[in-house]
This record gives structure tokens, C-alpha cells and sequence, in this order.
């Protein structure tokens, strides 16, 4: 049976266990009091008492992209304003009979994530994140590539698999709600194109600005934290921007496009419609599956949908810019 996107192919971590791990690797770290902080698709995630996040890889291939993650800390780290941290891995376990992978340790860095910031403060959350996607997307291609990021391609068959099955899903969710209801019929349409073909030049970019990987200060509003790189490529910018319609709507997505620093083709926002309706669908659909194995918030990602289909504004498409 295989393995699902989110699954683990070792034991279950609990705080206790990860921190009998980090006592055997670094004794000077006080595991007293450690807490679970979040599971995403790659990596359980716990936090000390004295300040240490320490990521643990839920399958064999997550642990492999630790070196390749450093590098492009490094990277982004020369590119971005000193008021934006990143990880950086300070401290890497190595594997041992109690765990079968290198795991690896940074500095907490504050702040919220990008969905919970107060209304009065999304005009500064607005114009820092456009401008730390300017400072990402302005990286050269050739220091992007030197650092090991690649193209991700776009034909692609586990990708194109992965897509079709969750599609198929989506007739679970039918009747929760109209608008997720009008979200499906269009994924049902339009889901299995591809988005009109990027003119380039390729950029740096995250590739998965989920709201739990962009923390924000919640007392100014200010951008404070950009977390989990590993799936950095050299794509589309169009790609950075599509989560970012589903956390507080079109009107926001409208200003961090106004506060970006580098120019857009003809056919950005077309993309980048496209890719969010399809991205809030889905990430709606996957919260919907994983609720039997791992904590989701399915009203959330029901509010992210509505905010991506419910809503018109200058972004408002005349067509899907799918191909």
C-alpha cells in the first residue's frame, strides 16, 4: 500500500520521543516542557523551552532535501531584507537506531501566520510581502541555479496523477456549501488544464507560501518570518502570489501586486487566478482527507475558497487561462 502525500513511513513522534532524540545529539538544549508545534507534508515540527524548532522528515526523500534547503538558505538569506529571518540550520542530528533520518534544528522565529493578521494591519502585510517576493524573484537565475535550484517540469507524471486523483475526490465534498459546491463545478471544468504558458524569464521562487510559512508580526502587520524552503524552484512568480488570494481575498492580492518592485507579464494575473481557484480547491479537498490522520481545519480552507470564488475584483478573469 503506498504511502500518502502527507504519510510517514516510521513510528509517530510525540514530544516525548523527539526529545529523548535531541538530548542524545545536543545536551546543552533544554528539552523540559518540549511541545509539538505542527505536522505538514514533510516534516513534524517541535519547539523547546530555550527557542529551538527542531524538524524531524515524515519519509526518507524529506530527509534528503536537508543540505539542499541550507543552500538555499544561504541563497535567500543575501537577497532578502534583514527585517525578514529564515531558518537556518544550526544544529543537524544525525540518524540512530532510535530514529532512521538526519534531523535538523533552528532559531524560533516569531510572529503569526499570514491568515491571522488583524484587518487594520493587511495594507503593511500587503506592501512587505510584495516586497520580500521582489527581493526573492530578483535573485539571478545563475546564483538561483548554482545554489541547486531547478525547473520543475512541466510534464511531469506524478504530478499530473497526484492532480487527477484529487480531483476524483472532490465529489466528497459536494453539499457542504454553495460556493464550494461552484468551486468544484469549475474544477470538475477546468481543473485538469494547465495554466497558460509562463513567457519567463524563470525567477526564484518558494513554491509553497502556505499562510503557516509567512509569519508576520501581529502588532505592526509587519512581514517577519519566511519558513520551510524545500520546495524552492526556478518557475513562475506567478506561483508565489496564488496563495496569498485565498488568506484575505482579492483587495489584498491587489495591493501586494501594486507593492511589488518587478515588472509582470501580460498574463500574470490571468495565471495567477487560475492558480489560485485551483490551489484553494484543492488544499480544501486534501484538509477534508487528512482530517482522519492529522488535525485539519476544514472551516478554514471552506472561508480560503470563498475568499478565492466568492469575491470579484480587478483580478475578476475573462477566461481560465488554462490550456
Amino acid at each position: 500500500m503506498s504511502i500518502p502525500p502527507w504519510g510517514v513511513d516510521r513510528p509517530p513522534l510525540v514530544p516525548e520521543t523527539a526529545a529523548t532524540l535531541i538530548r542524545a545529539s545536543f545536551a546543552s538544549v533544554d528539552v523540559d516542557g518540549i511541545a509539538h508545534l505542527g505536522s505538514g507534508w514533510d516534516f513534524d515540527a517541535f519547539v523547546t523551552r530555550d527557542g529551538w524548532v527542531f524538524r524531524f522528515p515524515r519519509r526518507a526523500e524529506c530527509a534528503a532535501t536537508l543540505d539542499a534547503e541550507r543552500r538555499i538558505h544561504d541563497l535567500v538569506a543575501r537577497a532578502l531584507p534583514s527585517s525578514v529571518a529564515i531558518p537556518r540550520f544550526d544544529l543537524l542530528g544525525e540518524p540512530s537506531a532510535a530514529f532512521p533520518y538526519r534531523f535538523a534544528g533552528y532559531r524560533f522565529i516569531s510572529g503569526v501566520p499570514a491568515d491571522a493578521v488583524s484587518p487594520a494591519l493587511l495594507t503593511t502585510t500587503a506592501l512587505t510581502i510584495g516586497l520580500a517576493l521582489g527581493a526573492i524573484h530578483g535573485i539571478p537565475d545563475d546564483e538561483a541555479r548554482a545554489s541547486g535550484l531547478r525547473e520543475w517540469p512541466t510534464d511531469d507524471p506524478d504530478h499530473r496523477l497526484w492532480l487527477e486523483r484529487t480531483i476524483a475526490a472532490a465529489n466528497a465534498l459536494r453539499g457542504l456549501d454553495p460556493t464550494v459546491d461552484r468551486s468544484l463545478d469549475w474544477l470538475a471544468t477546468h481543473g485538469s488544464r494547465t495554466p497558460r504558458p509562463f513567457p519567463g524569464p524563470l525567477r526564484c521562487i518558494h513554491n509553497d507560501l502556505s499562510p503557516e510559512h509567512l509569519l508576520v508580526d501581529p502588532r505592526t502587520g509587519t512581514l517577519a518570518g519566511i519558513l520551510d524552503w524545500s520546495d524552492a524552484i526556478v518557475g513562475d512568480p506567478a506561483l508565489d502570489f496564488a496563495p496569498l488570494g485565498a488568506f484575505h481575498g482579492w483587495a489584498f492580492v491587489d495591493e501586494v501586486v501594486r507593492s511589488y518592485p518587478l515588472p509582470i507579464d501580460g498574463s500574470f494575473l490571468a495565471r495567477l487566478r487560475f492558480l489560485a481557484r485551483l490551489l484553494s480547491v484543492i488544499w480544501l479537498i486534501e484538509a477534508y482527507e487528512r482530517a482522519g490522520e492529522v488535525a485539519t481545519d476544514v472551516a478554514k480552507h471552506i472561508r480560503w475558497v470563498h475568499n478565492v470564488f466568492g469575491e470579484t475584483g480587478h483580478l475578476e478573469e475573462t477566461d481560465d487561462a488554462g490550456t
